[in-house]
């Protein structure tokens, strides 16, 4: 990590190996190389991922706490069941690897037991960045094998640090310049803040301090880049509907006003650049890049204290955004925070900084929103309105009672100065698409007034723990349109 400032990617490093070893000394020593190179090379943070057979896993995971790193298992089934494959001493020494790890994954059935280890196997590469594989180079000897896992792996084309338990040799594949580069965390690190770091507190959490720093940092960044696209496109609008009403008046109205062109060049050259700018300066989609991962930042430290990690499913389906979702959830579950001991005080805390900010914004934005809708809509009605009953009157009395220069306002001027304001006044609807988002911050407002009564009635952990899950997953329903926009060539 370059500097204190910027939050670490973490990099999950998956293994897989042969249980029966000639020599475990030498073995576990090339492991251990091997984890020390990638954390040189590495930008980020590293977290090994791998069962706790007897064998390499035990290796591995002895090596990964050996160097401070975190360490993630993944048994292929439930502890009961996975202790029949140990001696009593074997078990003994698995169980005390398991109580150190930074989280425990259980898989499937027993049933089929070879089924479930490759299972296991498959998962390990799916979840990982690199593969380490300790191999005979042999074929497969039966289902579940090491041999299968690193076809898997080759199949994904996932980097692989192959070590041949026998010669003692080490050989990587399909190791490319950018598979350990992610460029939207490397956006976001380098993004630019007037926020001055704090002194890390000694006896604070170093992983949580970094993550509120760059909370504020994104959040702030965000804030400075608010939705301005669609205020921009607006403004084009109302610039081009402006000058074409000021052509009608020149020309109807006979208009001799020396500023009367330069005016409407003017207007007509506001309009274009408005949308020359926000397509080239790209402020939406900054913008949403930061929103979308001050959000998620928020999700983490809101729950920073909660013993099982409450992260909304779709975050690891953000695609750019996946190695964020990733390294929060590692960063929480190796973080040194004790968990949840006041249950009532958090309760309190939570719903107070989190969910009723959350309703307090939503129920801002509908007001701000009714308001936009209540005046935009009375301008259309109105501009309507007198667009028609200037029709009526010029159908059934005509314009001989005018003078001349009143005759040319409703004869000329007005029936196209209010067909263009009214129409401007609906494209303005539109384009904030005002009933819509309206119609959905009414409606969370409602639903997070709902997941707050859930969450002030829940008497212990486990209950609590779900509902916290729920209103997290609901606060997260707003990514998934930020994210859609955040897609859209449009903004790129």
């Amino acid at each position: 990590m370059a500097n204190d400032a910027e939050l670490p990617p973490v990099w999950v490093v998956g293994f897989t190996g042969h249980r029966h070893l000639q020599n475990p000394v030498a073995v576990g020593t090339i492991i251990r190389e091997q984890l020390e190179t990638l954390r040189k090379e590495i930008p980020g943070e590293l977290v090994g991922y791998a069962s706790a057979a007897i064998g390499g896993d035990t290796l591995f995971a002895e090596t990964c706490q050996t160097l401070k790193m975190p360490w993630m298992a993944a048994l292929p089934f439930a502890a009961p069941d996975f202790r029949s494959d140990f001696s009593e001493s074997e078990w003994s020494h698995a169980t005390e690897l398991l109580s150190r790890a930074t989280d425990v994954e259980i898989g499937g059935s027993s049933d089929d037991r070879t089924a479930a280890y490759l299972r296991c196997g498959l998962r390990t590469v799916d979840e990982a960045d690199v593969v380490m594989a300790v191999w005979d180079r042999e074929p497969p000897r039966g289902v579940g094998g090491t041999a299968e896992v690193v076809a898997y792996a080759r199949a994904q084309n996932k980097p692989l640090i192959l070590i041949h338990p026998g010669r003692l040799e080490a050989e990587r594949e399909s190791f490319r310049d950018d598979a350990f580069t992610d460029p939207e965390f490397q956006f976001l690190n380098q993004l630019g803040s007037k926020l001055k770091q704090p002194a890390p507190s000694a006896d604070g959490d170093i992983r949580k301090q970094r993550l509120e720093f760059f909370f504020r940092k994104v959040d702030t960044v965000a804030t400075g880049n608010a939705p301005r696209f669609r205020r921009w496109v607006a403004a084009s609008l109302i610039m081009s509907t402006l000058a074409i009403i000021l052509a009608a008046a020149g020309i109807g109205l006979r208009l001799k006003w020396s500023f009367l062109h330069p005016v409407i060049f003017l207007l007509l050259a506001g309009a274009t650049l408005s949308i020359a700018y926000v397509k080239r300066r790209g402020a939406h989609r900054r913008w949403i890049r930061c929103r979308v991962a001050a959000e998620m930042c928020r999700s983490a430290l809101a729950t920073w204290e909660l013993q099982v990690v409450a992260t909304p499913v779709w975050f690891h389906e953000l695609e750019d955004f996946a190695r964020l979702a990733r390294s929060l959830r590692i960063l929480r579950l190796s973080s040194p925070t004790p968990r949840l001991s006041d249950l009532p005080g958090w309760k309190q805390h939570y719903l107070q900084t989190r969910i009723d900010n959350q309703i307090d914004y939503f129920g801002e934005r509908s007001r701000t929103l009714h308001r936009m809708l209540l005046i935009l809509t009375s301008a259309f009605w109105l501009s309507s309105g007198l667009a028609i009953a200037r029709a009526i009157f010029a159908a059934t009395t005509g314009m001989d009672r005018f003078d001349s220069t009143l005759g040319r306002i409703v004869e000329s001027f007005l029936p196209i100065a209010l067909p263009l304001a009214a129409g401007c006044a609906l494209s303005l609807i539109s384009i904030f698409d005002l009933h819509r988002q309206l119609a959905r911050s009414r409606e969370m407002k409602m639903r997070l007034k709902a997941a707050r009564d859930q969450i002030a009635k829940c008497e212990n952990l486990v209950t609590l723990q779900a509902a916290v899950e729920k209103a997290e997953k609901l606060c997260g329903e707003e990514f998934l349109e930020w994210f859609i926009l955040f897609k859209n060539p449009r903004f790129h």
